[in-house]
């Protein structure tokens, strides 16, 4: 069999932890793998190298009519892969109906459907009933930092310029704990630790810090994430302070206390603070819950088994 996925940029970490990790297990189970990025322009050259393929994956791209169409006709079995709602734009309070057209047209015209979480599967099923629940996964072995903590108490943020903003309504909260936080991303707030990401530092960079935090709004964008920044912190051993929002709820049961107001961080933050038998208790399950459920050897068959069918 002959798998092609096509994304926006190879470089995309959603690219990388949903498909790219996977492609040597995937060559394991017989699937030949390979992936192109989708220009902004000139796409149809692209889009047409899904007649080479037995399964074309089409990963979260928004595309035009047109050029949906030349996809739509070059693929032989469609699959529409997503692990954010794209149908909403990200960051604005108003709907974009050009994006949800898109969004739907490539929804409804795939053979099927994978999405993150039970979030997206629930709206993708208004336009297709072919859906299965992919999740996001991760190599725990990756995360295997085993050196010393900071000296101080000190809480992690990982992420990327456009979620940067996020972090701004639980700042004051980690000032009032006198909690100092490392943002691991490409950009950090004032009066932060930046600590700039690459693949091969980001284990050591959270695996010193003592806690993950994981705030965001109570949005329909939102509630779509996949949790992966607690899976993140998870796998590294440390147990996570996280808004009560979408499948955050669910994970939390791995090793996260959850907090919506302000005074809820700050008293979720000064526990983890003041009791390290708890750190340890919390971190050392948050690992054997990502291991045991969230391993990406494991996905790897059950996707070989989907792309298949």
């Amino acid at each position: 069999m002959r798998l092609i996925v096509l994304t926006h940029s190879l470089d995309d970490p959603s690219f990388r932890l949903r498909w790219g990790q996977l492609f040597p297990m995937l060559e394991g189970e017989g699937i030949e793998c390979s992936a192109a990025a989708i220009p902004a322009r000139g796409k149809g050259s692209v889009l047409a190298q899904a007649a080479d393929a037995d399964v074309t994956v089409h990963h979260r791209r928004l595309l035009a009519r047109r050029d949906y169409a030349v996809l739509r006709r070059a693929a032989k079995r469609l699959i529409y892969d997503i692990d954010d709602a794209l149908c909403y734009r990200p960051l604005a309070p108003h709907r974009s109906r050009q994006r949800e057209r898109r969004f739907f047209r490539a929804v409804g015209g795939a053979d099927a459907v994978f999405a993150g979480n039970r979030v997206l599967a629930g709206i993708t099923r208004i336009a297709n009933r072919r859906v299965m629940v992919v999740p996001t996964t991760l190599l725990p072995d990756h995360y295997g930092y085993e050196g010393p903590k900071l000296e101080r108490f000190t809480a992690v943020w990982i992420g990327q310029r456009s979620t940067v903003p996020l972090l701004d309504p639980i700042l004051p909260s980690l000032r009032d704990a006198g909690i100092p936080l490392r943002v691991i991303a490409d950009t950090a707030p004032d009066g932060t630790e930046f600590f700039p990401w690459s693949l091969e530092a980001e284990a050591r960079a959270l695996g010193e810090a003592h806690v993950g935090v994981m705030p965001i709004p109570n949005n329909p964008i939102a509630r779509g994430k996949c949790g992966f920044k607690l899976l993140q912190y998870f796998a590294a051993g440390l147990p996570a302070v996280a808004s009560p929002v979408g499948v955050n709820r669910s994970l939390a049961a791995g090793g996260a206390l959850l907090a919506r107001a302000p005074s809820e961080w700050v008293a979720a933050l000064t526990t983890l603070r003041d009791d390290a038998e708890l750190r340890d208790r919390m971190g050392s399950a948050a690992h054997a819950f990502v291991a045991r459920r969230y391993n990406a050897e494991h996905l790897a068959q059950r996707v070989a088994r989907l792309l298949k069918t």
